[in-house]
């Protein structure tokens, strides 16, 4: 049997038999893993809290044929503020949920966690809009999963910008209005903006601007929209997100 440790979060939690967790969990060095913790719903389990949902710890694996074990686990991390509103546990869930869904489970995992672990560092602190944290998570988990939308310019003939220009969500490409013949999401040239800097920046400045009000709901629905489309799932944790922002 082979042993090592790895730094990760706890992206889905499931349960088997009385006693026995199975998570999933992403880290840095070997990307997504399925492990069984045993025992971890006891109430007096040293794994219990380092199992739950949101916890980012220091792990041992225990490989065993196709399965991976958790022998030890060492908290970092808990997001615990996370409690303090229901909108944004709800939305760290559907964060969660998301990578879980489309990440891939080979190779490593080092750019998804990082996105990851700031995106719900943010949510803890509430100091920027949810609105903008989404749709950074979602059009940079779809970048990093291989759906790069083509925002450089207008696809047809080129052009950087006009003075709008329209978003084709079903097929990630960027049109001028001199060239759209589609139903695509009209963009303000800030939108557009915004959506290069998410796409193109680096990590150290990904969530470093911000938007107006009724800007920010135009590009959470062209990330939301893009991200569903490349994606091809259904979320009960977006819906559920939804059905609280409404109430």
């Amino acid at each position: 049997m082979d042993k090592f440790n790895a730094d990760g979060l706890v992206i889905r939690v499931q349960t088997t038999g009385e006693t026995t967790r199975i998570i999933t969990v992403l880290t840095a060095e070997h990307g997504v893993l399925r492990a069984f913790a045993k025992g971890a719903r006891g109430a007096k389990s040293r794994l219990q809290s380092a199992t739950a949902l949101f916890a980012y710890c220091r792990f041992s694996f225990v490989k065993s044929k196709e399965s991976y074990i958790v022998s030890e686990a060492d908290i970092k991390e808990v997001f615990f503020d996370l409690r303090n509103s229901l909108e944004a546990l709800a939305l760290a869930q559907y964060f969660c949920d998301a990578a879980a869904r489309t990440i891939p489970e080979d190779g490593t995992g080092d750019k998804f966690l990082r996105l990851l672990l700031n995106s719900l560092h943010f949510l803890c602190k509430e100091s920027k809009d949810r609105r903008l944290l989404k749709a950074v998570f979602e059009l940079r988990l779809a970048v990093l999963s291989g759906y790069m939308p083509a925002l450089v310019a207008c696809e047809n003939c080129g052009a950087f910008e006009t003075d709008v220009m329209f978003f084709d969500a079903l097929r990630g490409r960027l049109l001028c209005d001199n060239c759209t013949q589609t139903d695509g999401i009209a963009l303000p040239l800030s939108v557009v903006s915004a959506m290069r800097h998410i796409v193109f920046a680096p990590f150290e400045r990904l969530f470093s601007f911000t938007l107006s009000e009724p800007l920010l709901n135009t590009l959470e629905q062209c990330a939301e929209t893009y991200f569903l489309s490349v994606t091809q799932q259904k979320y009960k944790t977006l819906d559920y997100y939804r059905s609280i922002c409404i109430l």
